[in-house]
């Protein structure tokens, strides 16, 4: 199949993951792939040889430049697969344009609970998560078709990997890896922290940038805990498990996920699981997680200090935690997906 990835983000993310290990199981498996992406995008860079990259303007909301590029992509490949808001936007006005078979051949990502605005025009739409399929079905009754295909990890390596930050047997380090912005609890996760008696020797350690990083640091400060809190910038896709190595606790206490890549990565590392009881989070995890209300930042902080204290209880979850994992591969990912690109590609032979 002739397939394109088109995605506008310049940072990473779990969309980026997503489009980086489609494109590169999709390549692998002998299908002819293209990623469109904007100029400067990271994600260019993990994509293998085989797959082609395109910079494509992606100027705004509205610019006809890219919106022709779609119309043209449509008309010669089998499959055109868009992600986040501005190339689904853009996307949509092709679709308007081009005849009834082409137009099938558009699918979205819906990644997380994204502004319907942005979606107004798209008809067929690939959910990260069953979560994420029930708000397409409740808020955008345009749309035709949807499809649930989870989120998926390569885990070679996982456990092997060498810790980021050298382990130390008489402290607990809990951690979070995620972009910094406020749906997924940095704040309620510090202060949460600062909550825990002072007798358990514990280090909080935050993966990763954003736009609440800067105001995450000043609340740090401002509670008191800088001295026992780690910021480790910007982790490169290639050390996460690295990462979550170096700790002996995940904490997620998300707001909103779609189908969060952090649950999967925690999981494949063999880690205690503390979050929120955001359902998408709970889809992911399971009976592998130790679940907290949202926004109860008084049970997170005892919850986390539980674990903290109890060896056995931690060993316990690693191990549902490794198991749990098995389920959410890579090759499963794109397997799933396949099969929705198959589907679409027999109704356009069936006409």
């Amino acid at each position: 199949m002739r397939i394109v990835q088109a995605i506008d983000a310049g940072g990473w993310g779990g969309a980026e993951n997503v489009v980086v290990k489609l494109a590169n199981g999709l390549a692998k498996r002998g299908h002819d792939v293209e990623v469109w992406v904007r100029r400067g995008s990271f994600l260019s860079e993990k994509l293998n040889g085989d797959v082609k990259v395109k910079v494509i303007p992606f100027l705004n909301d509205y610019e006809p430049f890219t919106t022709v590029r779609f119309v043209q992509a449509l008309k010669y490949y089998d499959i055109v697969n868009v992600h986040l808001g501005r190339a689904a936007r853009l996307s949509g006005y092709a679709g308007i344009v081009t005849s009834g078979l082409c137009r099938k051949r558009l699918l979205c990502h819906m990644h997380l609970y994204h502004k319907p605005k942005h979606y107004r025009l798209q008809k067929r739409i690939i959910c990260v998560s069953k979560v994420i399929e029930e708000y397409v079905t409740q808020n955008m009754p345009w749309v035709d078709k949807t499809w649930v295909v989870h989120n998926g990890l390569n885990t070679e390596g996982a456990l092997e990997a060498p810790p980021l930050v050298s382990k130390n047997k008489d402290l607990v380090r809990i951690g979070l890896l995620a972009t910094f912005k406020d749906q997924k609890g940095h704040a309620d996760l510090l202060r949460a922290f600062s909550k825990m008696r002072p007798g358990i020797r514990c280090e909080l350690v935050l993966g990763g940038t954003g736009e609440t990083l800067e105001p995450m640091k000043k609340l740090a400060s401002d509670l008191g805990i800088a001295d026992q809190v780690i910021f480790s910038g910007f982790i490169p896709p290639e050390e996460i498990f690295s990462f979550w190595r170096s700790l002996d606790v995940a904490c997620l206490p998300s707001k909103a996920e779609g189908f969060s890549m952090s649950a999967l990565e925690a999981m494949a590392s063999g880690l205690t699981v503390v979050a929120y009881d955001e359902r998408a989070l709970l889809e992911a995890l399971g009976e592998s997680g130790l679940y907290v209300p949202k926004g109860d930042v008084d049970t997170l902080a005892s919850t986390l200090e539980k674990v903290a204290r109890d060896s056995p209880l931690r060993e316990k979850y690693s191990r549902m935690s490794l198991e749990r994992s098995k389920r959410f591969t890579e090759d499963a990912m794109v397997e799933k997906t396949l099969e929705v690109y198959r589907e679409v590609v027999q109704e356009n032979s069936l006409g």
